[in-house]
């Protein structure tokens, strides 16, 4: 995940917003570390993309079914974990996933 990559989605715009406004303030300076994510649905289906999907993966290891629609799916660059898609998944399975691919990526 070298390099900045534009993300678009309204929650990204949202967190930059909440660190500027902070760091205008002056107390204390946050820095804003990128997690890209973005969420999406399409008909009953719910999925919830964090990491960088840019690059083909070399592995990918699922768990769940798709049959249920319900499932998640990590993908490897190698040994390096780069991007996690998840299907039907409560929000708090979501913000595991953030956090595992922060401590992936040394952030």
């Amino acid at each position: 995940m070298g390099g900045v990559r534009r993300q678009t989605h309204w929650e990204n715009a949202r967190k930059q917003g909440l660190i500027a406004g902070a760091n205008m303030t002056g107390k204390k300076r946050i820095r804003y570390e990128q997690i890209p994510y973005f969420w999406t649905e399409i008909f009953d289906l719910r999925m919830d993309l964090v990491g960088d999907f840019s690059v083909l993966p070399t592995r990918v290891d699922l768990q769940g079914t798709y049959g249920k629609k319900k499932f998640v799916a990590r993908y490897y660059q190698g040994d390096k974990l780069r991007g996690i898609l998840l299907c039907g998944q409560p929000p708090r399975e979501v913000e595991s996933a953030k956090t595992q691919l922060r401590h992936a990526l040394g952030k």
